[in-house]
């Protein structure tokens, strides 16, 4: 069995490396002649935005920002829009994932009863 901190650390390593592994999966296939355009494809930066949705949740102090990372992703990606997705978007997605991996690892982490993180009474 897998400790919580090893678990909380594969998880937040895994959330950039999906979400930038997606871009040249898309690319691929989009050069294989599988899909049409790589920018709507956006598959990775919709797992990793699951991904740090639940790492945010089995966090002691939880992020709201963090756990509704996958409803925007489902608003930019999924849902037609006048302008579609572009590889650009998923890169700067991406970016933001990894940004607020980095928050959540730094300012969520701590435990409840840690006196940085303590509400005054």
């Amino acid at each position: 069995m897998v400790s919580a901190e090893k678990r909380d650390q594969l998880l937040a390593i895994g959330v950039p490396i999906v979400s930038f592994g997606g871009i040249p999966v898309a690319i691929a296939l989009a050069r294989a002649g599988l899909i049409e355009n790589p920018g709507p494809f956006a598959w990775g930066c919709v797992i990793g935005s699951v991904l740090i949705a639940y790492l945010a949740y089995l966090k002691p102090k939880r992020d709201l920002v963090s756990l509704l990372v996958p409803l925007f992703a489902l608003l930019i990606f999924i849902v037609p829009l006048e302008m579609p997705p572009t590889v650009l978007t998923q890169l700067l997605f991406a970016a933001t994932l990894t940004a607020l991996v980095v928050r959540l690892q730094r300012s969520f982490s701590k435990k409840l009863g840690d006196a940085r993180t303590a509400v005054p009474e």
